[in-house]
């Protein structure tokens, strides 16, 4: 039985991998020709790839993830192959899981699941993520939607750089895309224009700044998903989206201390317009990407309180 489940495990990362790789390339061949002027269809393309990739990554880890509503008899076989059963309890199923016969996980539950696996990366990957999700459905659903270059180019990049994360999980160990010199010039572009983009976002905001006649505002603000802090042009109060988590500091002997970090993701002060979108965004603007919230840990605990297996070991 364990034999079957890693053939079927392969079969199902390596059809989702193709088909990834397959709307990557479609996708970015249409981005980098020239006299193609399609954003809807780009970041349609893009965005089923970069579904796709994901729910390669999680059949990988475990297939049963990928399914809705899965009759018990499979979630007690996938979960447990070490059991002694006949065929007639699995065969039956077999085609049924082949064909796509069962629903797989929507886009929001696999940049769930994606999340857990990797928490790390959830800071990095937030905002794109956050934009993927708004523009798939109308993407490829509305006859009419309206995008900017700028959604496309950042949906561009998270194709590229999710691809490369993904691939270094050996994920793509069959099907594969080659990194072409468009692509590399792409990236390349890309940082040259964020870095230009986010000198243009300061001195507008700078310009703003200069007609504001009151005194600083202030911003009060409540969630652990946001965190105020000082803009850095107007110095007025501004809000930093992202998420905050929980750690100890701990010996082999005891605990010591509990703390919590909030890392930022994107930034908006509603003062002088400045407005910036990601974790490189937000370095380029000297601002810092994670901020000490151990003051409301009391507050924090009381309402989630987490197990202490929930709680990183030392803060980064």
């Amino acid at each position: 039985m364990e034999g079957y489940l890693e053939k079927l495990r392969v079969h199902l990362q390596r059809e989702l991998s193709k088909n990834a790789v397959d709307y990557l390339q479609n996708g970015l061949s249409l981005y980098h020709r020239k006299s193609f002027r399609g954003n809807q269809v780009v970041i349609g393309t893009l965005s089923i790839a970069i579904e796709l990739m994901i729910k390669a990554l999680i059949a990988k880890y475990h297939p049963v993830l990928l399914f809705k509503d899965l009759p018990i008899e499979i979630k007690v076989l996938f979960i447990c192959p070490q059991i002694v059963t006949t065929g007639a309890h699995w065969r039956r199923f077999d085609i049924d899981i082949r064909s796509s016969t069962f629903k797989m996980i929507e886009l929001d539950e696999c940049i769930s699941i994606f999340y857990v696996l990797f928490s790390k990366k959830k800071q990095l990957y937030q905002p794109y993520f956050k934009l993927l999700a708004s523009c798939r459905n109308v993407s490829i659903h509305a006859s009419m939607p309206s995008f900017q270059n700028y959604d496309q180019d950042r949906t561009v990049y998270l194709a590229l750089d999710v691809y490369q994360f993904i691939k270094d999980q050996g994920v793509f160990d069959v099907y594969s895309y080659g990194i072409t010199k468009a692509d590399k010039a792409f990236l390349e572009s890309y940082d040259t224009e964020r870095a230009e983009r986010v000198r243009r976002k300061i001195e507008a905001a700078k310009r703003k700044s200069k007609e504001i006649t009151h005194e600083e505002c202030l911003v009060s603000i409540e969630g652990w998903e946001h965190f105020v802090t000082k803009c850095p042009v107007c110095n007025s109060d501004g809000v930093l989206e992202g998420n905050t988590e929980p750690w100890m500091e701990a010996t082999s002997e005891y605990v010591e201390e509990t703390g919590l970090t909030f890392s930022a993701n994107s930034f908006k002060c509603d003062e002088c317009g400045l407005v910036l979108d990601d974790v490189a965004e937000l370095s380029l603007a000297g601002m810092k990407d994670t901020y000490d919230r151990s003051a409301e840990a009391d507050k924090y605990f009381e309402e989630y309180q987490p197990d202490l297996e929930d709680i990183d070991i030392g803060p980064d």
